[in-house]
């Protein structure tokens, strides 16, 4: 049966936002409630209540002294603290009865060195750091000791069953059969290798081969041959490829007669007699 620790409070007036004033003071704000009782306000020393939580934790049975002249049995029922800072914000208390048992979450503290680490390399697997006890508050162990010898070969693991409680007083709540730790082999991951793609049939060609058939022409019948010049003979400018000359057309005034398709005549005409 652990002996209470006793602990000075004493009734609170000063509530809402006004309470950081108390803090600023040295004076750290709670409250007490449960045992069929109507909540109490009040506070405490901030230093001294904060070195002492460091030891007790959640599961000290505690003796509230200060309030109505009879001294309070009670358990840190949790904290509140500043997420930037750490500093206790706030505390609640829970009033409890030396006759009827509760529930209370009790951490668990590993001792020892695991075999599969030291001698295998393998690392610990922590699936749990608390577990849940009924007893009488009197009862109820500050910490739970795990020995992690057992713990050999790869993928030995310790499970709630086999925690070491004192059975005639504390009675464990989760299920038995839940992981509490375990030894696992140390896995190494290789980096990728950045895997070499075939091109596929009727894909669209690298950057080089579609640099290189840049300003190639598609091969349309009838379609001039890229960097041909305009003006070279037999380029009929403007003609559709393989269209026929139109049947009777007429020749043009002062063109010489000949026969078709034979070069005109040079000079300007034959000369007078």
């Amino acid at each position: 049966m652990a002996e209470a620790q006793t602990l000075a409070v004493r009734p609170r007036q000063v509530v809402g936002k006004k309470v950081a004033q108390l803090r600023r003071e040295g004076v750290l704000p709670g409250v007490v409630f449960g045992g069929r009782k109507d909540s109490t306000s009040v506070q405490t020393d901030l230093r001294s209540f904060e070195r002492s939580y460091r030891r007790w934790g959640n599961t000290t049975l505690l003796s509230l002294e200060g309030l109505d002249g009879d001294a309070i049995p009670a358990l840190i029922h949790g904290v509140a603290r500043d997420t930037m800072t750490g500093r206790l914000l706030h505390v609640d208390f829970q009033r409890v009865s030396l006759t009827e048992k509760t529930h209370a979450e009790v951490p668990l503290h590993f001792v020892h060195e695991s075999p599969a680490v030291k001698t295998l390399g393998a690392v610990l697997v922590h699936a749990r750091d608390h577990i849940t006890v009924e007893a009488f508050p009197q009862d109820i162990p500050h910490a739970i000791d795990v020995d992690l010898s057992p713990l050999i070969e790869i993928d030995d693991a310790l499970y709630v069953r086999d925690l070491v409680v004192d059975k005639t007083t504390v009675r464990v709540i989760d299920d038995p059969d839940e992981l509490v730790v375990k030894a696992v082999p140390v896995r190494i991951e290789a980096e990728p290798t950045p895997a070499v793609v075939a091109p596929v049939e009727g894909e669209v060609p690298a950057e080089g081969a579609e640099a290189a058939a840049e300003g190639a022409a598609p091969a349309v019948p009838g379609a001039a041959a890229p960097g041909a010049a305009a003006g070279k003979p037999g380029a009929a400018a403007g003609a559709k490829p393989g269209a026929p000359a139109k049947p009777g057309a007429p020749a043009k005034p002062g063109a010489p007669a000949g026969k078709p398709g034979a070069p005109a005549p040079k000079g300007e005409g034959p000369k007078k007699g």
